[in-house]
């Protein structure tokens, strides 16, 4: 009886040590925007569409101007689930299209398996689009306690509902599920969807466990091609400042992004969460000003578009806020991070050990210090379209065919005209949720050195003196650039530096040799259309892997 006793109190206080563990680890709230372009946000300077929820995050917190992904939606999230760079899962290039069968590789460990082992409840509410053909591809397969979203890579904001060109010719079904199940029922603009699932989430969340929420936006990415901006009309009103009408709905469709935010912000301090939670809000990649997927998104100054090597498709705004991390007067946190970082960074944040294996580097402690250790390099492969890219310290090498339409020079300098006086950002901020907030957590709040801030935040590349003639296109050509001084990416430096080009090169063609090649050209199945699943994009592929 004694023995028995002795057990039952050893549970018991085995019990009471991981509660009080498990209270003591952050909760940690990842925000993903889709496709939003550099100069989308505010704090990078924008005064035509205003963000100042998320900006009052960037200002309080840590402001990653240095932040890099990979240049599309499927390569950038299977980098940030797995610590890897794409190329090495065979995720590398042309997204996954709807109809395709591909994910992360099912022998790959994601962040939401990790943060479980931690004790965390885990929850992804929006965008997955690294696998769906399969179940064991689906998010609850792999480490998610619940998703609520969309599997592929957009939908219609209203309809929920995503279009391809199969070979039989178009066809279209419903891509927005609870966990396995097809969410008929639901109504509304998918923004608020998703941003009053997340709201319930923390609300009714198990309290005696931390909290990792994925809140991945389908805004501002566009819908199908016959309405690809959508927005409430009333919003689109209140843009009337903004001159280009297709501008005018984007800059809508990121209002109301902004608004998410400031909705998850406060209900984490109504919960008490607020001072115990990592919130990060990043860009999946740059955005689309042209071509297919076109939002009318703008990386200015910014050389190039999403899926293109240069900054404009690989440099995203990105920001982390904890209430630990304080910067006394310039809110940039002067390191260089990239996607694969995340998962190293937040298991580090969560108490976590050191994960061997990944190309990810741990910067926790460097972001909270503010000092500038961070990853001295970062690679872009792209296989499927045919080009290889390496950032090594301030230069960068760019060897292959780039897709010519989406490596230009300028971009959305067009989008950027106001219609009289734009709207006041000092009173936009004072009058944001986010705003009031900080104000009752004790956050240091002066709006006037806010605005100081901002101008540390914002790119101006200037007149670039030398060779301009590396703003043509042409295919196999091979560039350097000193990003550091020319991060517009103006002046190619190969014939003046050919032995910076040959080390390099090496460098790259290392990492080339090391991907997992993708399949050329992609494999649409007939199998997975709509009307063979109650007109649904579900899995249709029910054999296991075993990769």
């Amino acid at each position: 009886m004694v023995f028995k006793t002795f057990n039952v109190g050893l549970v018991w206080a085995i019990a009471a040590l991981i509660n009080a563990t498990n209270q003591q680890r952050p909760n940690i709230v990842l925000i993903i925007a889709d496709d939003l372009g550099w100069d989308d946000v505010s704090f990078h300077g924008s005064a035509q569409v205003l963000t100042p929820n998320i900006d009052l995050l960037a200002y309080s917190g840590a402001a990653l101007q240095r932040y890099y992904t990979h240049s599309q939606c499927s390569p950038s999230r299977a980098a940030m689930l797995t610590g890897k760079y794409a190329h090495r899962l065979g995720m590398q290039g042309h997204p996954i299209v709807v109809s395709e069968d591909r994910g992360i590789p099912l022998n790959e460990k994601l962040l939401p398996q990790y943060l479980k082992e931690l004790g965390y409840a885990t929850h992804l509410v929006g965008k997955w689009h690294v696998g769906h053909s399969r179940e064991a591809y689906l998010p609850t397969s792999r480490g998610f306690d619940s998703h609520f979203g969309h599997r592929s890579g957009f939908i219609d904001y209203y309809e929920y509902i995503i279009e391809e060109k199969l070979s039989t010719g178009k066809v279209a079904g419903l891509d927005l599920y609870r966990n396995l199940t097809p969410a008929w029922d639901v109504e509304g603009y998918i923004t608020d969807v998703y941003t009053h699932e997340a709201l319930k989430l923390i609300k009714y969340r198990d309290k005696n466990k931390p909290f990792f929420l994925q809140l991945a936006h389908s805004a501002p990415h566009s819908a199908n091609e016959g309405a690809p901006l959508q927005a409430p009309p009333e919003l689109v009103r209140a843009m009337r400042h903004v001159e280009l009408g297709e501008r005018r709905l984007y800059a809508a469709m990121v209002k109301k992004l902004d608004d998410s935010v400031s909705q998850v912000v406060e209900a984490l301090e109504q919960e008490e969460m607020l001072n115990n939670t990592v919130i990060v809000f990043i860009s999946d990649n740059g955005g689309m000003t042209e071509g297919f997927t076109r939002n009318w998104a703008s990386n200015w100054p910014l050389r190039g578009l999403k899926s293109s090597p240069f900054e404009g498709g690989i440099r995203a705004a990105g920001l982390i806020w904890f209430k630990d991390i304080h910067y006394a007067d310039d809110p940039t946190w002067k390191g260089r991070m990239h996607s694969v970082d995340w998962l190293p960074t937040l298991l580090k944040a969560a108490g976590g050990g050191k994960v061997e294996g990944i190309d990810g580097v741990n910067l926790w402690d460097s972001i909270l210090r503010g000092d500038s250790a961070s990853r001295y390099e970062h690679v872009e492969i792209d296989d499927y379209t045919g080009y290889a890219a390496i950032t090594l310290g301030k230069y960068k090498l760019i060897t292959g065919r780039t897709v010519p339409a989406h490596s230009k020079c300028k971009y959305g300098d067009e989008l950027r005209g106001v219609i009289g006086q734009p709207p006041s950002y000092e009173t936009a901020l004072e009058n944001s949720v986010v705003y009031a907030v900080l104000k009752r957590t004790g956050k240091p709040l002066d709006v006037e050195w806010m605005m100081k801030k901002r101008l540390l935040l914002t790119i101006d590349c200037g007149d670039v003196p030398g060779n301009q003639s590396s703003c043509g296109t042409e295919e196999d050509k091979v560039s350097l650039f000193n990003i550091d001084e020319d991060p517009c990416e103006r002046r190619d430096l190969s014939k003046i530096l050919p032995e910076v080009v040959q080390q390099l090169h090496r460098r790259i063609t290392e990492e080339w040799d090391k991907r997992v090649p993708r399949i050329v050209p992609m494999v649409r199945d007939p199998k997975s259309k709509p009307s063979l699943h109650n007109y649904t994009w579900t899995t249709w592929i029910d054999d296991t892997l075993s990769n």
